[in-house]
Formats: structure tokens, C-alpha cells, sequence
């Protein structure tokens, strides 16, 4: 009788176990829809503000570090994947843009925005949130000032591509945004699916150990942060989960940084733009900054 009794209320923990399983994925995936949608609305007044033909007139008779800076800034305020950047950048370069400046605004833009960092900060909280945003603005900076040397105007494609200003309307908020789900849809639905898988692992101490003691930790996670290819408010639930587990709080950061600003993708898109000895130049510089950030993020936190 006692062990009849045992036996039902273990199914019934489990039973119960696998209904908070589904409630968490679903209430988990219809979040995400509210939110991006919120943060969708943002992105799109910002996406027909700042047309990259807005962002010709702020770079005109920009010079030195300024121009970096500036770059980075018009890249942290702008909403734009690192898909949708390229062509931008383009456009940029090709309207007689310094190619330094549009590097600068290449890597922050996809890496770094205001509709992300809403998700960031809910997630993460403020501190976490503020010292992505700087390492990031850091990278695209330093990024620009490497990249940007005379030697490799020579080693750029010229393509023309400019976006047209739309402006901001409601109906067009609604349109893209059901393109947007008709697209991405999928990618929220297994990201909500790997956040509930996740939401029950526990990893390993020998886990734990490899990602806090292992220098080649980082650098892995960078390697397949840019072998996938995800928007960063995509990533913004996942990391907060791996966070929560327990895992390197750098290597995290590396590996989210990576699979924004550098993915398969925006990478065939760079083959178009970028000759093989910049684009080989820019995917080290890009690497090396982003692990090297990883490590200077564990560090101070």
C-alpha cells in the first residue's frame, strides 16, 4: 500500500514536471513574441531614422579617432543584424565614406543596439548590461583603428547599395513584423525549446572546471559563436540560462558576441565586399578581440 501510495505521487511529480515543462516553453515562446514585437517597434523607427543616406551626412568631415568613435555610436544606436549591416557598409564605403569608420559601425552594429540592450538589462541586469555595451563600443573602435589602415582601401570591392527611408507607420511596424515572424519564427521556437532543455541541466563540475580553468575555453566559444549565425536578441534568453547554470560569465559573452557580429552568412555577404586578404584580416582581428574580451571580462567580474 505504501509503495503503491510512493509510486503514485512519484508519477505525479513527474507528471506534473512534464505540464511545467510545456507551460514554461509555451509562456516562454508567446514572452518572446510581446517582447520582440516591443522591441520590434523600436527597431523599426530607428532602422527608417538613421538610413544609412542619415548616416552619409553624419560622417562627412569626420577625421581621427572621432570618426571611430562615431562610427561605433551610429553601429550601437541602429538596429541592424550583421546581414543587414554589410550591405549598409557598402553603402557607406561607396559613397566615399573612410572604410575605417564604416568597420567601426560594421562590428557594433549587430553586436550591440537599443532594442538588445532593453533585453539585456531585463535579463542580466544593469551592471552586466553596461559592461557588454563598453566592451563591445571598445571592440568596434579598436576594430575600425586596425582595420582602418590605407593599405587595405585597395582590398575592397566597390558595390553599390542604398536603403530607402520609409519612415515610421504603424501598418509598416505590423507588416515587417509578420514578415519577421514568418522568417524567424522557427529560430524562436527552438530557442524557447533549447531554453527549456536547458532549464533542467545541470552541467558537470569537470564542465564547470573546463570553461572557468581552461584557456582554450573562450576561444572555442568564440570559434562556434561565429560558425552559427543568430541575432543578439536571440541570444539574450540562452545566455541568461547558461549564466544561471553556472558557466563562464566571459565565455558567454565571447561566444554571444560572436554569434551576432560574425556568422556564415554575413561572412559569404563579406566575401562580395572584401578581397581574401582583408577578409582573412578581419575575421582575425575580429577573433582575437572578441577572446581577448572574453578573458578581460572574466577577469573583472
Amino acid at each position: 500500500m505504501a509503495q503503491s501510495a510512493e509510486k503514485d505521487v512519484k508519477l505525479s511529480g513527474r507528471s506534473s514536471e512534464m505540464n511545467f515543462d510545456w507551460v514554461y516553453l509555451l509562456s516562454f515562446i508567446f514572452g518572446l513574441l510581446f517582447l520582440y514585437w516591443f522591441v520590434f517597434l523600436i527597431a523599426v523607427w530607428l532602422k527608417g531614422y538613421f538610413s544609412d543616406i542619415k548616416l552619409d551626412r553624419w560622417f562627412h568631415g569626420k577625421k581621427g579617432i572621432s570618426g571611430y568613435i562615431l562610427g561605433a555610436f551610429a553601429g550601437a544606436i541602429t538596429p541592424f543584424c550583421s546581414c543587414t549591416t554589410v550591405p549598409i557598409f557598402a553603402g557607406l564605403v561607396d559613397n566615399n565614406i573612410k572604410h575605417g569608420y564604416a568597420i567601426s559601425f560594421l562590428i557594433a552594429s549587430p553586436t550591440i543596439n537599443p532594442p538588445a540592450l532593453i533585453l539585456f538589462y531585463a535579463l542580466f541586469g544593469g551592471q552586466l548590461t553596461l559592461v557588454y555595451a563598453i566592451v563591445c563600443f571598445t571592440i568596434a573602435v579598436i576594430g575600425g583603428l586596425i582595420l582602418g589602415n590605407e593599405r587595405f582601401k585597395s582590398s575592397l570591392i566597390e558595390i553599390f547599395m542604398v536603403n530607402e527611408d520609409e519612415g515610421f507607420r504603424w501598418s509598416e511596424v505590423n507588416r515587417q513584423y509578420v514578415g519577421f515572424l514568418k522568417s524567424l519564427a522557427p529560430v524562436i521556437v527552438i530557442a524557447a525549446a533549447i531554453a527549456t532543455g536547458l532549464k533542467s541541466w545541470q552541467p558537470s563540475d569537470g564542465f564547470l572546471g573546463f570553461t572557468s580553468g581552461s584557456v582554450f575555453a573562450i576561444p572555442l566559444s568564440v570559434i562556434a559563436g561565429g560558425i552559427l549565425y543568430a541575432d543578439i536578441a536571440m541570444l539574450i534568453p540562452i545566455g541568461e540560462l547558461f549564466l544561471d547554470k553556472g558557466l563562464n560569465v566571459g565565455l558567454i559573452f565571447a561566444f554571444m558576441m560572436a554569434a551576432s557580429g560574425v556568422g556564415l552568412p554575413s561572412l559569404l555577404l563579406l566575401t562580395r565586399i572584401f578581397k581574401k586578404d582583408l577578409l582573412g584580416f578581419y575575421l582575425l582581428t575580429i577573433f582575437s578581440l572578441f577572446t581577448l574580451s572574453g578573458f578581460f571580462i572574466s577577469w573583472i567580474l
